[in-house]
């Protein structure tokens, strides 16, 4: 039986089969070519990469191999050729973090627009279920994107926007999962006619082996890349705010609001006028005292604090004596996630609309609270109250999304989950593929993520981030929607609580409870624990025994994984739900 215990008597360990490191070495030399290899000599550095595709993966690998230390930017760009139903760094909302090796500082990029000035809870319920423009928000993702380069990074636009140019001009192949999209979305495809000039371009869907161009989206990149370079010589942050403006209060913006206007969206020129994305303070907590390890995530309006809420709960339990995928730890990881998520639902918002007591729901009194709110014979089901007090704080006014992270040979750590949404709405000929988030904003009056004209959605990308002794020890994230923080929190348990490497904790089953309402509309409650197929009968007996409504098949979402073991060397997890995601650890040679 798993019990809360005042001290955990467990040790962080690695154990199980995955991809073996390599060493780390964290000189602050700069990185100047890739080569494969499992070794470091003291001329080398030690590097990862893990993403949803190969040619993202290669793209970064290539960035760092130049003495880059910003390639996250370059495999979001990537992404966003090769994956353009899932991501894009042009019409897209991004939430990173950012480990700083020099200052040891982790900081969150903000890189989410808000809902068009145009937009009202009344239209957009009367077509809430349709989809189309009036479902885009400002595209944020560009601007954080353009922020990241310029406080971290070496080099110029154009070599990190290379890689992405090159795929999207020399074609690639469909994979199994961009076949089984666009045959999802085909009816919109068809409907969308510079969508259509892409993915049928003879009539028909392209199908698996099959070679996609990007030829738009290249051009746009290539624009973007010719602003910064026309003010170089003005500085490198002068340039930075060039490519900034092309799209913010340029040409893109404009085909955007012209895009709009035409297809019954709702936003203006001033709504990307007025858009500046951020670099931000995160949130954490300290999950374990003797091993001094924190985790990181993005603040409100990102949904990341529901991740931290589940752990500040199962930090205090034993499960020293159990297996992964026991009934035992199930139960518990499932009920501290239904109060992690009421939480969410009661009080997570924009924080510049509705006040978020971000302090009160980590703190550790409360995690305690709710703690003993669980039982292991019991199960609790929706509605869940919060269990913050009222008197106290008052009233609180699918998966389309990546996630993918880099350590460079500096030691310097990306964490990133960027979305889009699977609509295949595209731009005219700028090659933008634009988001459809606002279906996850909500109507009621008192919601605190209700939709309002000016303000931002709760974002639902959140990737996470560990220390160990100050230092990055796991980079994480889930796709997935709700399933976000559900995968990210049983990965997260898999490496710090039972050993496993990083490939193992990615290849465990996953589970997801819906015992909240759904972040979409119609914002549905299931209160049903769907698990993948591969968990034990007698493991889901014993759930249902305890009152579990268990739901069988599926998978869900994606994850891939970066750790730093005890030794300092690193490993990589990718999805292997996936056929294209690639992570790979190897060297880079110092100058």
């Amino acid at each position: 039986m798993v019990t809360p215990v005042t001290r955990r008597a467990f040790l962080l360990g690695s154990t199980g089969a995955g991809i073996a490191g390599v060493p780390w070495h964290t000189g602050r030399s700069r990185a100047t070519e890739g080569q494969d290899g499992s070794d470091s000599d003291s001329d080398s550095d030690a590097v990862a990469v893990v993403s949803q595709h190969h040619l993202a993966t290669d793209a970064g690998l290539e960035v760092l191999a130049e003495g880059g230390t910003a390639a996250a930017v370059a495999v979001a760009c990537s992404l966003s050729v090769v994956e353009p139903w899932f991501s894009s760094a042009l019409g897209g909302g991004t939430w990173a973090l950012y480990y700083d090796s020099e200052s040891e500082e982790v900081t969150s990029v903000d890189g989410v627009g808000p809902v068009g000035s145009e937009a009202t809870p009344e239209d957009y319920e009367a077509r809430a279920g349709d989809h189309g423009m009036h479902q885009s928000i400002v595209p944020g993702a560009w601007d954080g994107w353009m922020l990241w380069l310029d406080r971290y990074g070496r080099l110029d636009l154009e070599a990190v926007l290379s890689p992405a140019v090159d795929v999207a001009r020399a074609g690639y192949p469909v994979s199994p999962g961009m076949e089984n999209w666009l045959g999802r979305r085909e009816g919109r495809i068809e409907e969308r006619p510079d969508a259509a000039e892409i993915y049928m371009p003879d009539g028909e869907l392209f199908e698996e082996g099959d070679t996609i161009y990007q030829e738009d989206m290249a051009d746009t990149f290539e624009s973007l890349a010719e602003a910064y370079d026309d003010h170089r010589e003005e500085g490198r942050t002068e340039a930075v705010q060039a490519a900034r403006d092309h799209f913010y209060r340029g040409p893109i913006a404009e085909a955007i609001v012209d895009f709009s206007e035409e297809h019954d969206g709702s936003l203006t020129l001033s709504d990307f006028q007025e858009f500046e994305a951020e670099i931000v303070e995160p949130i954490s907590i300290e999950y374990d005292e003797d091993d001094a390890v924190r985790v990181y995530q993005n603040p409100p309006n990102s949904q990341g604090i529901t991740q931290l809420l589940a752990l500040n709960v199962l930090k205090e339990y034993d499960l020293s004596d159990i297996e992964p995928d026991d009934a035992d730890a199930v139960h518990v990881v499932t009920e501290a996630l239904k109060l992690a998520f009421a939480d969410r639902y009661h009080h997570v918002g924009d924080p510049d609309r509705v006040d978020v007591p971000v302090a009160e729901l980590l703190d550790d009194e409360y995690a305690a609270s709710q703690r003993d709110r669980i039982e292991m014979d019991e199960v609790m089901e929706w509605p869940l109250d919060s269990g913050l007090s009222e008197s106290l704080f008052g009233d609180t006014d699918a998966d389309h999304t990546t996630t993918f992270h880099v350590v460079d040979g500096d030691g310097n750590a990306a964490a990133v989950t960027t979305s889009l949404g699977a609509q295949f709405q595209v731009i005219g000929d700028t090659g933008i593929h634009l988001n459809n988030r606002m279906r996850m904003l909500a109507v009621d009056d008192d919601d605190p993520n209700r939709l309002t004209p000016g303000y931002k959605v709760r974002h639902t990308s959140n990737p996470y981030m560990a220390t160990r002794d100050g230092q990055p020890y796991i980079l994480g994230g889930n796709t997935g929607v709700d399933t976000q923080p559900q995968g990210q929190t049983q990965q997260f348990v898999h490496v710090a609580e039972f050993g496993l490497d990083a490939q193992a904790a990615i290849d465990r089953p996953r589970f997801e409870t819906t015992a909240f309402p759904s972040t979409q509309y119609p914002y549905d409650v299931g209160n049903t624990l769907e698990m993948e197929s591969e968990f034990p009968s007698d493991v889901i007996d014993d759930l249902e025994d305890r009152g579990h409504d268990v739901g069988l098949g599926g998978s869900f979402g994606t994850a891939n994984m970066i750790v730093v073991d005890e030794d300092g060397d690193l490993e990589v997890g990718a999805e292997s739900r996936s056929a294209t995601a690639d992570g790979r650890v190897t060297t880079v040679d110092r100058p």
